[in-house]
């Protein structure tokens, strides 16, 4: 059986600190090995390396090592492009893990588009680190799109990993009126989606919340107490090309570690 990977981008910056770190919690909580990747332009075309490239990989390999000392951690520096070249290790790798895009960025982007690129683009889930650790539930937003029954499977997931409590939630955009009692017995007792995740998980404690608001400031508020939220892409178009306003508002506003889950 081949063994969990995870891959973090790296670039010595207090959010890719803070990325490596939450991916080597990750690594250990699901006994996985953690690749830690940064990239460099290469000025010569005679040079083999790049000596702060290496120190970069060298000091986030310490983070990793120092919160998850048995985990099977890999440091590379390569030359290139940032989000290509992470998209590329992703692709052999069970989850992608970047930092908060307010606190910098890797090598050889503008400033914020390697989160975002990565975000809209790698075929394995990936995870864009924001805000500060909590013990928080896992939240999750509950609407009636097609991959609402999957999304919120893998928040179900996530939550029982962690032993944690998953917040389900479901934003009254239209006037903000207050649920009616039908809508709060479904969302105490019953609903479509939930339930099959709930017999599948008994040991998550869920609760399902109707609030009024846009979808996107709904759950941005409801991430200041949580420690991670769930979303997926958009799947019109091309598929995982756009991450729509809710992701796109998570990415950019979201008190804590964001999860794109394909």
């Amino acid at each position: 059986m081949l063994k969990l990977r995870i891959v973090v981008g790296a670039d010595g910056s207090a959010g890719s600190i803070a990325a490596v770190r939450w991916a080597a919690a990750e690594a250990l909580l699901r006994q996985a090995e953690l690749r830690v990747l940064t990239a460099y332009h290469r000025r010569d075309p005679h040079q083999h390396g790049d000596d702060g490239a290496a120190a970069v990989v060298h000091d986030a390999v310490v983070q990793a090592r120092t919160v998850a000392p048995d985990v099977e951690v890999k440091g590379m520096a390569l030359p290139g492009y940032a989000a290509p070249l992470l998209l590329h290790a992703a692709e052999e790798a069970a989850l992608l893990v970047v930092g908060d895009r307010r606190r910098g960025t890797l090598p050889g982007q503008p400033l914020g588009s390697v989160g975002s690129q990565v975000a809209t683009h790698a075929k394995a889930s990936v995870v864009v680190v924001r805000g500060h650790p909590t013990d928080g539930p896992v939240v999750v937003g509950v609407d009636d799109g097609p991959t609402a029954s999957a999304i919120i499977g893998r928040a179900f997931e996530e939550a029982a990993l962690r032993r944690a409590a998953l917040l389900a939630v479901t934003a009254q955009p239209n006037g903000g009126a207050a649920a009616s009692p039908a809508q709060e017995a479904l969302g105490t007792d019953l609903h479509p989606h939930l339930d099959p995740w709930r017999s599948k998980y008994p040991s998550v404690q869920a609760e399902h919340e109707y609030a009024p608001g846009r979808p996107d400031k709904v759950l941005v508020q409801r991430c200041q107490q949580a420690q991670l939220v769930v979303v997926g892409p958009r799947r019109h178009g091309y598929e995982g090309v756009m991450l729509g306003a809710i992701g796109t508002g998570l990415l950019r506003r979201a008190e804590c570690p964001v999860l794109i889950a394909r």
